[in-house]
């Protein structure tokens, strides 16, 4: 990386900061672009060339995210299936999404309807990249690429939700990453072997699922 480019990635950086540390003194929905730019001494429009909107300044690293998930696919090891690299992907974010500062990213996102919402097209987005990835590296019909990323999000969304409602209960440490490493082992499971075995050996069928009621 140049210097032009690190200057740029630290700058970037640097508003982040400032916005997230804004974002939790005050809440999300009570705090302007152009505080965080006075905050980190530059101009809206320097805010803005970075991130498009003050949704994206909060979920500043979803790139990192976006590109790690990509890169599980492309880049796992031989042999391993890609349910297998995705998993362990995520079974590495486990100690961190338990920690007890991810409470305070946690309570921004429940508090405010704006960052939900956004939430909703970033794990659209995830879905459309991951699809790419899958059909590209797999060489797989389109239709069951984007079935099987929709899939993949689902367990990545529950996933983080479940650690946001984790943390919210003030649910930290080793304990709640072994309960969260679970949830994901158990949903990764059902992904790998289909959901015929939901709730048992039965396949689940509309007849079924009825009777069960």
């Amino acid at each position: 990386m140049g210097l032009r480019e690190s200057k740029k990635l630290n700058k970037r950086r640097e508003i982040a900061d400032e916005a997230m540390r804004l974002f939790v003194t005050r809440g999300f929905d009570h705090v302007t672009v152009a505080e965080v730019a006075a905050a980190a001494e530059v101009s809206e429009k320097t805010v803005f060339n970075y991130y498009p909107t003050k949704e994206d300044l909060f979920f500043d690293e979803v790139p990192k995210r976006e590109a790690a998930l990509v890169g599980a696919i492309r880049d796992r090891k031989e042999g391993e299936s890609v349910l297998g690299s995705l998993r362990r992907l995520q079974s590495s974010e486990c100690t961190r999404l338990c920690s007890a500062g991810f409470a305070h990213f946690a309570r921004i996102i429940e508090d405010s309807p704006a960052l939900r919402a956004k939430e909703l097209e970033v794990m659209a987005r995830f879905s459309e990249v991951l699809a790419e990835a899958i059909q590209s590296e797999l060489h797989v019909d389109e239709r069951d690429a984007r079935i099987a990323a929709g899939l993949v999000v689902s367990v990545h969304w529950q996933f983080f939700r479940a650690a946001r409602t984790h943390a919210l209960a003030g649910k930290h440490g080793p304990a709640a990453v072994r309960r969260l490493r679970a949830d994901l082992n158990r949903a990764y499971s059902l992904l790998e072997n289909g959901l015929g075995g939901l709730g048992g050996s039965a396949v689940l069928t509309r007849a079924t699922a009825r009777g069960a009621g």
